[in-house]
């Protein structure tokens, strides 16, 4: 079950312990990780993620890191497209 969504900010700062995330946000994605429940994340952060590593304004390694979070079934993040 798909709890909520985050936006292309939220699941980085949730990802990378960013403390630009705000604690309900944080405590939403946390309770729904520790009742099962997914967050999804909408194919089109992932092509901002693209956009931003090439405008330089994030490091090479989120794409990747976002991608493989996405790929992990244990992982509170669910692909949505």
């Amino acid at each position: 079950m798909i709890a909520g969504v985050a936006d292309t900010h939220t699941a980085i700062w949730h990802l990378f312990d960013d403390v630009r995330l705000s604690k309900t946000a944080g405590d939403f994605i946390d309770h729904a990780a520790a009742a099962g429940c997914g967050i999804a994340v909408s194919s089109i952060s992932l092509a901002a993620i693209v956009y931003l590593v090439e405008k330089g304004r994030l490091t090479p390694n989120v794409y990747p890191d976002v991608k493989a979070a996405l790929t992990d079934i244990e992982h509170v993040f669910r692909k949505f497209l």
